[in-house]
């Protein structure tokens, strides 16, 4: 065991639990049901994390293969929420569907260990991780100049994530071709540099999810505020316009008695507006 493999572990560990609370901040916060996929995901990340560094200490050895295991399908798991988190800011995604998926995802890993063994699970869902990631940044790629009018300045991180996550990707990728196998837990891996390389890209794409998630969810409720303050400035100056109108119709000398009651009901009709429509903005979080 390495103390370096260590304090990297503990490193992402304790950046996927900022990750977490910034997730429950924000749920609690905007109260809005796409944020518990997010926090589903970093809990199953920061879970996984931790069962990484606990094997680290533990002598046995089927244990260490259970914390293996879980630590792959935590790994694609929370790689498949956090992503959801960011897709569903530009679609709608049914529950059910990502309830589905993520069952898939679990059961996946155990059928190939089943038939194959457990570096071959492991290695697999890690793999799965990162295809999960690379449609993700197909996604934002495809949707273009609305993703980057969406998404603002945080299109940048965004970018950043993607170059950072591929290099992640290649490199593990030509680690596993290169017989070095990643997917068995750090204290048996013979190649320290290779290692620490990985857990140093590891650690770099989780801060740039963290800062992109804060980033995009500040450019996109300045965005939703935006729109809100439009919206409304246009429908009070409306209601003021039909109001002004009406009393100006009231003040009329030659205005029958019919039409001034009428006048006198759409006044109120729109005075009842008014005040529906500030109760309204009132209750916006």
């Amino acid at each position: 065991m390495e103390v370096i493999v260590v304090f990297n572990q503990i490193s992402l560990a304790f950046i996927r639990m900022i990750g977490l609370g910034v997730g429950i901040d924000f749920l609690i916060q905007r109260k809005n049901k796409r944020f518990k996929a997010q926090v589903a995901g970093w809990s199953i990340w920061t879970f996984g994390s931790i069962l990484q560094l606990i094997s680290q200490f533990s002598l046995d050895v089927n244990l260490v293969e259970i914390f293996d295991f879980l630590f792959g399908i935590s790994t694609l798991v929370g790689s498949f929420l956090i992503s959801t988190s960011i897709i569903v800011y530009f679609y709608h995604i049914p529950v059910k569907t990502i309830f589905f998926v993520t069952l898939v995802l679990i059961v996946s890993p155990l059928i190939i260990l089943i038939i194959f063994n457990l570096s071959t699970a492991v290695t697999f869902s890690i793999l799965g991780s990162f295809l999960i990631l690379m449609f993700l940044y197909i996604f934002g790629l495809i949707e273009g100049q609305n993703f980057k009018e969406t998404v603002g300045e945080s299109v940048k991180w965004f970018y950043a994530m993607v170059i950072v996550g591929t290099i992640h990707m290649v490199v593990f990728s030509l680690f596993t071709l290169g017989g070095i196998n990643l997917s068995v837990t750090s204290s048996q891996i013979e190649d320290l540099v290779a290692l620490t390389i990985i857990n140093s890209f590891a650690i770099a794409v989780t801060v740039m999810t963290v800062v992109l998630l804060i980033h995009l969810e500040n450019s996109r409720s300045n965005l939703y505020n935006f729109q809100l303050k439009d919206k409304y400035s246009h429908d009070l100056a409306n209601i003021i316009q039909i109001i002004a109108s009406a009393i100006h119709l009231i003040e009329k000398d030659n205005l029958s008695v019919n039409e001034k009651e009428k006048s006198v009901e759409l006044l109120d009709q729109k005075l009842q507006e008014v005040l529906e429509l500030l109760q309204e903005i009132r209750t916006l979080e």
